[in-house]
């Protein structure tokens, strides 16, 4: 009996686990790869957000109208974004450094799975 991580859907494509008859080892492959578009769309989606957070902050700069508090508060804004834009690429260097390291490719996460005897 394999683990969940071998389901198949015959919808999906042969070579992530679909198809009529698909090969059981291919759902490890399927799983990985679902795992790895995950971690690259919130990578993305960090990222969007940061720079939206920057254009935010820019426009609360210009219309600030030369009100202390308020461009206090843009520039927080701004700063803060940069920070968090330097916490993800850093976060994104380490993945890759470690995928490296244990020879990992994290665009085709393999799975391993586990079968009964």
């Amino acid at each position: 009996m394999k683990l969940l991580s071998q389901l198949r859907n015959p919808v999906l494509p042969e070579n992530i686990g679909g198809s009529t008859n698909p090969s059981i080892d291919s759902g490890g492959t399927a799983t990985g790869l679902f795992v790895s578009n995950i971690i690259g769309g919130m990578f993305l989606l960090a990222f969007i957000l940061t720079l939206i957070f920057i254009m935010t902050g820019a426009m609360q700069w210009i219309t600030s109208g030369g009100d202390k508090a308020s461009l206090e508060n843009a520039r927080n804004k701004i700063t803060h974004a940069i920070v968090g834009l330097i916490v993800i690429a850093s976060a994104w260097a380490v993945m890759i450094l470690v995928g490296d390291f244990f020879g990992l490719d994290f665009k085709k996460l393999p799975i391993p799975s586990i079968g009964s005897q």
